[in-house]
């Protein structure tokens, strides 16, 4: 015991104490990157569900009336597709399939920019790719995009491409700041009171190898 409150140890100790609290501080990043990329994953599912049930509903009624050539679905899909673009933090466009925009506004990004995009589109009926953006004011970030083909009879001519994207940016409910805070003075309380203990120990551990012959364990006394 005399080793350890003594010498070089005490300056082992503060060491091993600050390696703790930087394995405080490094938890509690990790804990909260990871939630975030949980709804991150969460709301890329929940937009492509969306997409495939609006898709999988027109094919339903193009099988059933066999009418593609002859209704207008790309009205009735340009106006979904803008519901879902005027969502917060959700980017959605409509193609037809020679890559012209639908819509009545502009893109997020040009497409034509994205060759490996365009290829992987043109040989899938449906998939998914990350790709690199900045806009928006916003730095550059990963974009979660999502395509399906539709309808997906590829025999059809006139056929549309809906695409989506979403970043972490689209995350509605980012961990508060009152979270963030309570947890950064947990981490600082902590932190002081572990550092004093340490300090204190060290000075005990010091007062402890100066005193010598019967009076290095002092017996308890009482007034």
């Amino acid at each position: 015991m005399s080793k350890l409150l003594s010498g070089n140890w005490q300056k082992y100790l503060i060491a091993v104490t600050f390696l703790v609290l930087v394995a405080f501080c490094g938890y509690f990043y990790f804990a909260f990157s990871h939630v975030n990329n949980a709804l991150l994953q969460e709301k890329i599912i929940d937009r492509q569900f969306e997409v495939n049930l609006i898709c999988d509903e027109m094919d339903r009624f193009v099988e059933f009336d066999i009418d593609w050539d002859s209704y207008n679905y790309a009205d009735i899909l340009s106006y979904v597709v803008e519901q879902m673009d005027d969502t917060r933090g959700t980017y959605a466009i409509l193609y037809d399939d020679d890559f012209n925009n639908l819509l009545d506004r502009d893109g997020l990004f040009p497409l034509h920019c994205y060759p490996d995009l365009i290829s992987e589109i043109l040989t899938s009926e449906r998939g998914e790719m990350t790709i690199q953006l900045e806009h928006g004011g916003k730095p550059m970030h990963d974009v979660h995009l999502y395509y399906r083909w539709v309808p997906s009879d590829e025999t059809l001519t006139g056929r549309m491409l809906v695409l989506i994207g979403v970043s972490k940016y689209s995350v509605d409910n980012n961990i508060s700041d009152e979270i963030i805070y309570g947890a950064v003075i947990l981490i600082i309380v902590t932190s002081l009171f572990i550092l004093a203990m340490v300090i204190v120990l060290c000075q005990l551990g010091h007062i402890y190898t100066q005193r010598e012959g019967a009076d290095k364990w002092r017996k308890k006394t009482f007034l």
